[in-house]
C-alpha cells in the first residue's frame, strides 16, 4: 500500500458498539478482532469509519492498523474475487493428506443421542498395512507434503494395540521423508489410561477431543456406560493425569447440551476451570437428532434456543478465563468449511472403504472409493466431485453475506449431495456471529 492510495471499509466488517462507549471491530476475512476503548483513539476510529474513503498514510498508525487487519481495504478490491483466491490458496491447494481412521464401529459407551450402530467391525492389520504403503508411496513421490491423522470410531482406543503399531510405522515413514506428521483423536476418554497417554504422546498424539456432558449426573445419564457404573469419574481421572504432566498437548472438552445440561453449565465450567490448566479448552453444541435410534425421544433445543444458550455459555467461559474453541472454530477464515469438501481429506472405514462424511457411514453416495491391498486408492471421481464441487457453487444469498469467509457457502454439504436445497438464514448467521464476538471480548 502506497501513500495517497484510497481505502474503503471491507464488506466483511462487523462494527460493534455494545455498550455505546467503545468499538469492537471484527473482520471475518482476516479473523482480526480489535477492541477500541481509549477516548482519543475512539474519536479517531469514529472519524475514519464515518468516511466513505480514506487516504492511506503510513505515518498514521491507526490507519495502518486498520489496513493491516483487513478492516480497511484497497478501493478497487473485489470482495468475491479476493475471497475465492484465498479459498483456492488455503483450502483447495493444501497439500497435506488428512486421514480419519474408523478403527472400529464398536464403542464402550451407549450415548443416547449417538447415530452409530455399534457393531463389532474392526480395522484389520491388512488395512493398516495398506495405509502404510499408501502413505509411504505418496510421500516418496511428493504427492503430499505431510500427513494428518485423526483416530475415530466408535471408540478408537478399543483398538489401542493396532493403533499403536500403525502410528509407530507412520511416524518413521514421515521422519524418513521429512514430511509433517500430526495425530489427534476423537474419543470418549474412558480408555486413555495414564500409561496409554504416555505412549500416545511419544507417538505424536497431541490433540484430543473428549466429550463430557456436564457434571456427573447429566453426563452419566446421556453418555451411558455398558457397565451401568457411569463413565464420568474414570474420564476425569484420566484427564487429571494428563493435566499433571508438563507435556505440550491440547484437549478440547466438548459438551453437547440441551436444557437439562445447560441448567448446571455455570457450575460445570467452574469445575473445569478449577481442575484443568490452559491446555484444556472447551467447545459446545446443542444436542442434535442425527438419525440415531433414540431421536424421537431426545429433548433438544431449537435453533434460537441454541443461539441464546450459546451466548450465555460463552459469557461464563470468558469470565472464568477458559479458552473457548468455539471462537476459533466460528470466527477464523475457512474454519467452518466442511472437511468433506476438501480434496485431500479422506475417511478410511474399518474395511478399507474410502468415505467423505462421518455422519453417513453406510450411505452409498458417501463411499467414493476403496483402499486396495497394494496400497493404492481407487477413487470414483464422479462421486468425489459431488462432495467437493458443492462447496464452490455459491448461492446468491452467500455472495452478500458477511459470514461467507468462514464457511464459504455452508458448513455441511451432506444434504446437498443427496439432492437437498441449500437454505441459510443470512440475518440470523450474521447476528449470531456478532453476538459471539461481543460476549468473548
Amino acid at each position: 500500500m502506497k501513500n495517497g492510495e484510497k481505502l474503503k471499509q471491507s464488506h466483511y466488517n462487523f462494527i460493534l458498539n455494545p455498550d455505546g462507549q467503545g468499538y469492537i471491530l471484527y473482520n471475518s476475512l482476516s479473523g482480526a478482532i480489535i477492541a477500541v476503548t481509549e477516548p482519543d483513539e475512539l474519536i479517531k476510529v469514529q472519524n475514519i469509519l464515518s468516511n466513505e474513503l480514506n487516504t492511506y498514510n503510513e505515518t498514521d498508525e491507526t490507519l495502518k492498523i486498520l489496513f493491516d487487519n483487513g478492516i480497511l481495504v484497497e478501493e478497487d478490491k473485489n470482495k468475491l474475487e479476493y475471497l475465492q483466491f484465498l479459498y483456492e490458496r488455503e483450502v483447495v491447494r493444501n497439500q497435506e493428506l488428512s486421514l480419519t481412521l474408523i478403527t472400529t464401529r464398536q464403542c464402550n459407551l451407549r450415548c443416547v443421542y449417538c447415530y452409530e450402530k455399534h457393531e463389532n467391525l474392526v480395522m484389520s492389520e491388512k488395512i493398516y498395512h495398506s495405509l502404510e504403503l499408501y502413505i509411504k508411496e505418496s510421500l516418496k513421490n511428493r504427492k503430499y507434503s505431510g500427513v494428518s491423522i485423526t483416530l475415530f470410531g466408535g471408540e478408537p482406543f478399543l483398538e489401542y494395540d493396532k493403533v499403536i503399531a500403525f502410528l509407530e510405522k507412520v511416524q518413521n515413514i514421515c521422519t524418513k521423508y521429512h514430511a509433517s506428521y500430526g495425530v489427534g483423536a476423537t474419543s470418549n476418554g474412558a480408555l486413555i489410561y495414564p500409561e496409554r497417554f504416555e505412549k500416545l504422546y511419544q507417538l505424536g498424539v497431541n490433540y484430543y477431543q473428549i466429550t463430557i456432558d456436564g457434571l456427573e449426573e447429566t453426563h452419566n445419564m446421556y453418555r451411558k456406560s455398558l457397565d451401568k457404573k457411569g463413565s464420568f469419574q474414570k474420564i476425569i481421572e484420566n484427564l487429571k493425569y494428563m493435566n499433571s504432566t508438563d507435556y505440550d498437548f491440547e484437549v478440547t472438552i466438548r459438551t453437547n447440551f440441551n436444557e437439562e445440561v445447560f441448567k448446571r453449565a455455570k457450575e460445570f465450567y467452574q469445575f473445569i476451570a478449577g481442575n484443568f490448566d490452559q491446555r484444556f479448552h472447551v467447545y459446545y453444541e446443542g444436542i442434535k437428532k442425527l438419525g440415531g435410534e433414540n431421536d424421537n425421544n431426545l429433548n433438544i433445543l431449537n435453533s434460537n434456543e441454541v443461539s441464546e444458550t450459546s451466548i450465555d455459555i460463552a459469557d461464563y467461559i470468558r469470565k472464568l478465563g477458559i479458552k473457548n474453541d468455539v471462537i476459533d472454530e466460528m470466527t477464523l477464515p475457512f474454519r467452518r468449511v466442511c472437511y468433506a469438501t476438501k480434496h485431500n481429506d479422506y475417511i478410511i472405514d474399518y474395511d478399507g472403504s474410502i468415505l467423505k462424511c462421518t455422519l453417513s457411514l453406510d450411505d452409498e453416495l458417501n463411499k467414493i472409493g476403496t483402499l486396495h491391498n497394494d496400497g493404492t486408492m481407487e477413487i470414483d471421481e464422479v462421486k468425489h466431485s459431488k462432495w467437493v464441487g458443492k462447496k464452490t457453487q455459491l448461492a446468491d444469498i452467500c455472495k452478500q453475506c458477511k459470514v461467507l469467509p468462514l464457511c464459504y457457502g455452508g458448513r455441511c454439504v451432506n444434504d446437498r449431495v443427496h439432492g437437498g436445497i441449500f437454505e441459510c438464514n443470512k440475518e440470523l448467521q450474521e447476528r449470531e456471529l456478532a453476538e459471539l464476538i461481543i460476549y468473548n471480548v
